[in-house]
């Protein structure tokens, strides 16, 4: 049993070390990156329609992490008998997410549990509840950049090898999920419907967020930035030590795109979806404040909580 724990805690300490050097060349790959387009960066000077669809992208972003949000409350509702009441479940969504940029990326989800148990609500099911909801992320990534691959006009090589490997995805994503489906209990499926369709609605709203940006910053929009952008989120998402997938986004988002617009203008675009989604991230705590906070102080004082 120990010789076994210590293989988990070396093959972990591999894994981190392997995501923080990933992390690393994608930080020097953004900043090499950035020296070699700052005349391009300092000269772009958007207009005040080019602000006002920006500032109209963080909320439409802030409304679709609210997908999110209820697969997080769908998922602990199913796990726990009786159901807790959604609000307490929502807003220790919202005012933990911000907290995914900390070094470690558990922090948010630390809060979360935190918050949780406050309402009574035990260990084991908040700890299985989080390992669903990571699971299903990259799943509905899958299966989202699958689904609009095929919709998509592309620039040479980049959709080429989406085309390719679309179908082979595709598959093994819809595999996995109709053997989890199959496997959980009846009562869940319906559960697990929900939380597949409102994740892969995340993945698309996301990259379509982003190929917006690259239209208002180039003026051309380029359709195959919508998987793009989803592949692009999904190994930052897999890799250790990159809290929201800071500078591997932008690296991979940079690269693959290399073919389908100028170098300067992925560059500004990759920053401005950083900023975007970091304002939508905030957004989502104020929002989660402000409609949340008194239903559930409510929840809290009432005497048959």
């Amino acid at each position: 049993m120990g010789a076994m724990s210590d293989r988990s805690q070396t093959l972990k300490q591999v894994a981190r070390r392997i995501g923080q050097l990933v992390t690393m060349l994608a930080f020097v790959f953004v900043g090499w990156a950035l020296f070699e387009q700052r005349g391009a960066l300092g000269n772009w000077q958007p207009s005040v329609s080019q602000v006002l669809m920006l500032a109209l992208l963080v909320a439409v972003y802030c409304a679709a992490l609210g997908l999110l949000a209820f697969n997080w409350a769908t998922i602990v509702q199913t796990l726990v008998q009786p159901s807790p009441p959604v609000a307490p479940l929502l807003l220790s969504y919202t005012k933990t997410q911000i907290a995914k940029y900390i070094p470690g990326n558990i922090v948010h989800l630390v809060s979360r549990h935190i918050f949780l148990k406050d309402f009574g609500l035990d260990h084991r099911p908040l700890a299985t509840a989080s390992v669903i909801e990571l699971a299903s992320l990259p799943l509905c990534a899958v299966i989202a950049a699958c689904l609009v691959v095929p919709f998509v006009g592309g620039a040479g090589q980049v959709h080429a090898q989406l085309e390719t490997l679309a179908p082979l995805f595709l598959a093994m994503a819809a595999g996995i999920a109709a053997l989890v489906s199959w496997r959980i209990q009846r009562s869940w499926r319906m559960a697990a419907l929900r939380v597949l369709s409102r994740g892969v609605g995340f993945m698309v709203f996301q990259g379509t967020i982003f190929a917006v940006v690259l239209f208002v910053v180039s003026g051309s929009f380029v359709a195959v930035a919508i998987p793009a952008a989803i592949f692009a989120w999904l190994v930052g998402f897999l890799t250790p030590a990159a809290p929201g997938g800071i500078a591997v986004r932008e690296a991979l988002l940079v690269g693959l795109l290399a073919q389908a617009a100028a170098g300067d203008e992925l560059l500004i675009a990759a920053l401005i979806l950083r900023v975007i989604t970091t304002a939508g991230d905030l957004a989502l705590y104020i929002a989660g404040n402000v409609m949340l906070g008194k239903r559930v102080a409510a929840i809290t004082d009432s005497p048959h909580r």
